[in-house]
């Protein structure tokens, strides 16, 4: 396999797995309502909230059933995303799978005497009402990808006449409870030895403290142009990597878990040796620092151009500071400087130093509500837990003022073509909006592309619009998706092209699809 084929399947595993993630947000935001409104501090400045309590406990609840099931998820979404066909099949048989790994794993390791329901030691408990070993997400991954393997191998499978019961896709649930049998036999024996190195790494890890927290922050920036940065921050959101911390006397492992323990528990206060994997740094950077940034392009810009300029960048500013959704502003000059990209990347590295210095405990991902919503509800009504809040108003606009003469001077000094600077940029061609997606939008990214002949498969990840092309020589110009089409920018890749847009990438997909009459 070649490296581009090696990147190219990489992508695609950060895009499935990226799909639990997705759930997040919404659950994050339940739970920091719900213990928001819950926090002693709060009830008693406002006690008519005590009476709202029930509310705001059943919103804890609903949030933490995804929080709580993670694992099963990945399961789920790995074993839909990697098949060919039949999806629904091979969802069912992801959950499946998952709960006869944990129960035969669970049921041999009491056979063999190494769990004692009495006496659970370290990683041991009940997943889904089944008392097993904790294998994690890594367990959940285990199972997508077997089922995604016997799926893909056994789907169309013919069998005589006796068993023809178990033809094509009814074989597939079969299987699924022999082989994950297996699967939880092996972990048996292979997976205490690993749960064992994960922990050991964990304290390494957290003994780096600030320069840790540096090198986390820098490379997960580093790596979001190839679309990989996914697999710097996902095994510290959910594996023992993120830390293994004891909550209310339950074991919690994985940066997002413990964080969403801590905001539950009426006694837990926030570690920031946990927050720092849940991108504290983010909301320094998403909150004060990018917007710094957009503002020196828009001052930078050509006058006759600063009207859609301010528009441009309104538009990117608003998903990055509230959602954290910060690459269609980072788009917008990664291509014209990679430099000032790598600056930034540096600065987002330092924000994480200083929001662990500080100890600010307010994550910043998409998966908590955003950097805005979670300074609210994470920060504001929580800092009896200590989320030290306040310390952002003091450091977020030093950051402003910083990205904004950085980036000004940047661009005036090596007179970048950023938005608005090119005489013709805006003279000839107009930036579609990308509220309303017309046919004739659609038509014409079909026809940059190479037309409809040309694309093999049309898919979506958080902000890329993804298309899978024969022939990546048919497409025409890349630059009309920024120019002419309402992306941010558009990165050519081994099999095809990725367009940057934003929190709107999903909804193109749909609309593709249909346009193209794709299933």
């Amino acid at each position: 396999m070649d490296k581009n084929r090696v990147f190219s399947e990489f992508q695609k595993l950060g895009k499935v797995l990226m799909a639990p993630v997705l759930i997040l947000p919404i659950a994050g935001i339940l739970v920091g309502v719900g213990s928001g409104f819950t926090n002693p501090r709060i009830t008693e400045i406002f006690p008519f909230l005590k009476h709202l309590g029930l509310l705001f406990n059943i919103l804890k609840d609903a949030g933490n059933v995804v929080n709580n099931n993670i694992p099963v998820i990945f399961a789920i979404c790995i074993a839909y995303g990697f098949v060919k066909s039949e999806k629904a099949t091979a969802a069912l048989s992801g959950f499946l799978g998952y709960m006869t790994m944990n129960t035969i794993l669970g049921s041999f390791l009491i056979y063999t005497h190494k769990l004692n329901p009495a006496s659970l030691l370290i990683g041991q408990k009940q997943v889904l009402g089944v008392l097993t070993l904790d294998t994690g997400v890594f367990g959940g991954i285990l199972v997508g990808f077997l089922v995604a393997a016997i799926h893909n191998k056994f789907y169309k499978i013919q069998l005589p006449p006796i068993l023809s019961i178990f033809n094509g896709t009814r074989s597939i649930p079969a299987l699924t409870i022999i082989f994950s049998s297996l699967l939880g036999i092996v972990l048996a024996f292979i997976f205490p030895p690993v749960q064992g190195l994960l922990i050991k790494s964990s304290e390494i890890i957290n003994s780096t403290g600030a320069s840790g927290a540096f090198l986390y922050g820098l490379s997960e920036r580093l790596l979001l142009p190839f679309g990989l940065h996914h697999f710097i921050y996902l095994p510290f959101f959910f594996t023992q990597l993120g830390g293994l911390v004891e909550i209310d006397g339950k074991m919690v492992e994985g940066a997002v878990n413990i964080y969403n323990a801590m905001l539950s528990s009426p006694t837990a206060v926030f570690d920031v040796n946990i927050t720092r994997f849940v991108m504290n740094g983010k909301v320094l950077f998403a909150m004060f620092g990018l917007p710094g940034a957009a503002l020196a392009i828009y001052k930078t810009a050509l006058p006759k151009n600063k009207k859609k300029v301010a528009a441009l960048m309104m538009a990117a500013v608003l998903p990055c500071a509230l959602m954290g959704i910060t690459e269609p502003l980072e788009f917008s000059f990664l291509f014209i400087s990679p430099i000032l990209f790598c600056l930034h990347a540096l600065l987002a590295g330092i924000a994480y130093v200083i929001t662990y210095i500080l100890q600010i405990n307010i994550p910043g991902p998409s998966s908590f509500g955003g950097p805005f919503l979670s300074f609210i509800f994470n920060g504001i009504l929580n800092s009896n837990k200590g989320s030290h809040w306040y310390n952002l108003l003091f450091v977020g606009p030093v950051y402003f003022v910083i990205y904004y003469y950085m980036f000004k001077l940047y661009i005036e000094r090596r007179n970048l073509k950023t938005p608005g600077r090119e005489e013709d940029e805006y003279e000839d061609t107009e930036i579609v909006s990308t509220k309303t997606i017309s046919n004739d939008i659609l038509e014409k990214i079909v026809e940059n592309v190479g037309g409809s002949s040309n694309i093999l498969k049309v898919d979506a990840c958080f902000t890329r619009l993804r298309l899978t092309l024969k022939d990546n020589s048919k497409i025409i110009d890349q630059k009309i998706f920024e120019k002419q089409l309402g992306a941010s920018g558009a990165i050519i890749v081994d099999n095809g092209i990725q367009i940057i847009y934003g929190n709107k990438a999903n909804l193109f997909k749909i609309e593709l699809r249909e346009f193209l009459k794709h299933e």
